[in-house]
């Protein structure tokens, strides 16, 4: 299991502050079961250009310290290195998804 989170946001993924972040709760994709969320999960970041046309850059690494707090769930994320974006997650939205 590995989750692709992709924003358009600004500062995101490489310039968090103390690498603590947030999505809303609908950004989570509705595949993807909230309870399934688990922290140490292998991820792919994938930073766009503003809205959402290109990929700017993408990153694996990993999730952590996931909290589900009114609405917003949030994380601490740790990038390893970057990588080339996979030809099947560039025309992805904004939101966090699983693949199984």
């Amino acid at each position: 299991m590995q989750y692709i989170m992709v924003t358009d946001f600004d500062n995101h993924w490489d310039h968090i502050e103390k690498n603590f972040t947030s999505y809303s709760s609908n950004m989570v994709k509705p595949k993807m079961i909230k309870e399934r969320i688990v922290s140490g999960t292998l991820t792919i970041f994938i930073k766009k250009t503003k809205f959402g046309s290109d990929v700017e850059k993408t990153w694996i690494g990993k999730v952590w310290d996931i909290a589900n707090l009114s609405g917003k769930i949030f994380f601490r994320i740790e990038l390893e290195k970057e990588i080339t974006c996979p030809e099947e997650y560039k025309s992805l939205d904004n939101g966090w998804y699983i693949e199984y």
